[in-house]
């Protein structure tokens, strides 16, 4: 077994070596003996451990400030976004929302330990903002066919079991037509078979597919109409409240 001694001198030579060809290179990139010999001393102090353990915390640190910056920036935005929402919670239910939007937004990211949710202040409404508003839901409540909506889940909820039923029924024809067949090898039999089935079965799921899209698209259409009479009244009775004052 090798003497611990052995192997330190080892290492040594092999880093005098090493540290004879950078020399030597640089003297000879830089066309001179005292530029390399400057350079890598230059080398010698930016890499020490301790420098890469400071550049690589300083690195973070940035990072860190960075996600913070950027979280702090889309919760501003989000907070704004949902002006309409805050405003007529009380206190405490509004700093509940803040906090759920700021979980929202800095979910998954890594922020400094210190890291608190921005304070965000939601400004007293004027008369002017109510009535805009007022218009503002009027005219979607009113442009909203809230029976078209309905029409449409009814429907698709109908195409869905229809358009699936019709199939399956077209699916074991074909597959009986493909049975009757004389002279087909089982081998082929089989194949047409399980291709048959693997067509039905695709379109099957892309007309489900498409049925709940439309299904969920009249949903939110039906659900943002709900939400925007229940808005328009609390509109309604701040506008009156203002304009009694």
């Amino acid at each position: 077994m090798r003497k611990q001694s052995d192997i330190i001198r080892e290492l040594q030579d092999r880093l005098n070596a090493a540290e004879a060809i950078c020399k030597d290179l640089l003297s000879h990139l830089y066309n001179s003996e005292a530029q390399g010999r400057i350079k890598f001393d230059d080398y010698r102090i930016k890499y020490t451990q301790e420098a890469i353990e400071r550049r690589e915390a300083e690195a973070k640190a940035k990072q860190l400030r960075d996600n913070f910056n950027t979280a702090k920036a889309d919760f501003r935005d989000m907070a704004e976004a949902n002006f309409w929402t805050l405003v007529f919670l009380n206190e405490k239910q509004r700093q509940e929302k803040l906090d759920d939007i700021w979980s929202t937004i800095t979910s998954g990211l890594v922020l400094p330990e210190d890291a608190k949710r921005p304070q965000h202040i939601v400004p007293e409404l004027t008369v002017d903002q109510l009535i805009n508003r007022r218009a503002e839901l009027l005219d979607s409540i009113n442009r909203t066919n809230a029976t078209q909506y309905n029409d449409t889940i009814e429907h698709c909820k109908q195409s869905k079991a229809d358009f699936g039923l019709n199939m399956k029924r077209e699916r074991d024809k074909q597959i009986a037509e493909i049975n009757r067949k004389d002279g087909l090898k089982e081998s082929e039999r089989q194949r047409q078979v399980s291709e048959v089935e693997a067509y039905f079965k695709r379109e099957i799921q892309k007309h489900l597919l498409e049925m709940k899209r439309q299904i969920s698209s009249a949903e939110v259409g039906l659900k943002r109409l709900e939400d925007h009479k229940a808005e328009l009244a609390k509109v309604q009775q701040a506008l009156a409240k203002q304009l009694t004052h």
